[in-house]
C-alpha cells in the first residue's frame, strides 16, 4: 500500500464522495479493467461498439455508468470533456493537453465552474510517454494527489488519501488516450 503523507488533508470528491477513501489506495490497470490490490475489479472504461471512437466511458464492478469522457473532435489541444453518467448535459470538468508542441507531456483539468475562463487549472498531469508514467497534481501546485508508474506490462496507480479514485482513474485513461492518439491502453 502507498505511504500516507499528513499534507494531503483535504477531500477531493470531484465525480463522488463514494469512491474517497481517507487511505492511500493502489490499484492496477490491465488494459481497460482498473482492480485493486485484493485483485477486485473496481472500474472498467468500455468503447461503445458503434458510434463515435473518440468516446469511453466509465462503470463500476455493476456495470453502470460513472462518467462518459467524449473527445472534442475540432481541438487542437486534445481537448476531452468528461459527463457525469450517461448525461452529456452535465459536464464535470474538461481535460487539455496545456499546448500543442510538448517533449514532456502536460495536461490540464479544468472544473465545471472553472472551464470559461481556464485562466489556471484545477489540476495537472504531467509525465512521460515513453515510460507510460504520470503524476497528477492540484492545480498548478507541487502538491501530489496521485502518481502512476508501468510495472509488469500493467499500470500502477497510487492515489493519495482523501482523492476521488475515480477521478483519477478518468484522468489516467484521458492521459494515456491523449499520448496514444485516441487508440488509449
Amino acid at each position: 500500500m502507498a505511504n500516507q503523507d499528513p499534507n494531503h488533508s483535504n477531500t477531493i470528491p470531484i465525480i463522488g464522495p463514494e469512491f474517497v477513501s481517507p487511505q492511500p489506495t493502489d490499484l492496477t490497470i490491465i488494459g481497460d479493467t482498473v482492480k485493486d490490490t485484493n485483485g477486485n475489479k473496481v472500474f472498467k472504461v468500455k468503447t461503445p461498439l458503434f458510434g463515435l471512437h473518440n468516446k469511453r466511458i466509465l462503470i463500476d464492478p455493476n456495470d453502470s455508468t460513472i462518467v462518459t469522457m467524449k473527445m472534442k473532435v475540432t481541438s487542437k489541444h486534445d481537448r476531452w470533456q468528461v459527463y457525469r453518467g450517461s448525461d452529456l448535459d452535465d459536464k464535470i470538468f474538461t481535460v487539455k493537453r496545456s499546448s500543442t508542441v510538448q517533449l514532456k507531456t502536460r495536461v490540464e483539468v479544468f472544473l465545471k465552474h472553472n472551464q470559461t475562463r481556464e485562466a489556471s487549472c484545477d489540476f495537472t498531469i504531467k509525465g512521460r510517454f515513453m515510460k507510460r508514467a504520470c503524476t497528477i497534481y492540484a492545480g498548478d501546485s507541487t502538491k501530489i494527489i496521485a502518481q502512476v508508474h508501468e510495472g509488469d506490462e500493467r499500470l500502477v496507480a497510487t492515489i493519495y488519501p482523501n482523492v476521488d479514485c475515480a477521478f483519477i482513474v478518468t484522468l489516467i485513461f484521458i492521459f494515456d488516450l491523449i499520448n496514444m492518439g485516441g487508440t488509449g491502453i
